[in-house]
């Protein structure tokens, strides 16, 4: 059986087009969760309120706790309980970098060092605020 030339073959999307879209999809959706919306409703509330809410630090309380352990683990437990999703997030972006996006595209992309390529890079990061 003869095979139809490649002019008339379907085209299909190169594999590297699929991990670019996961890429994306899992940074943008995962931003928004984690760092978009959030902020978005807590600086409408500064706004409102004048005021940033309650420190990580001291809580409702006036000052803030004596220096030792047990302060030390309690603020280490509490940012890890704010932090963990946006700690997850990132994982999932930086082991994206390395699966999904194809290496001969990044380094096209953004590799050489170039002006126009440390300002694309530049504005990738400023909307992940990291």
């Amino acid at each position: 059986m003869a095979q139809a030339p490649a002019t008339l073959a379907p085209r299909r999307a190169r594999p590297e087009a699929w991990g670019i879209a996961l890429f994306s999809a899992v940074a943008v959706g995962g931003l928004y969760y984690v760092k978009w919306h959030p902020y978005f409703h807590k600086a409408l509330a500064a706004a409102a309120h004048h005021s940033l809410g309650a420190s990580l630090l001291t809580g409702a309380r006036a000052a803030a706790p004596a220096p030792g352990l047990a302060a030390a683990w309690s603020y280490a437990v509490h940012y890890g309980l704010d932090i963990w999703q946006a700690l997850l997030v990132g994982l999932l972006l930086g082991a994206g970098v390395q699966v999904l996006l194809p290496r001969d595209w990044l380094l096209r992309v953004l590799g050489r060092g170039r002006f126009g390529e440390t300002a694309l890079a530049a504005a990738a990061a400023v909307p992940s605020m990291m």
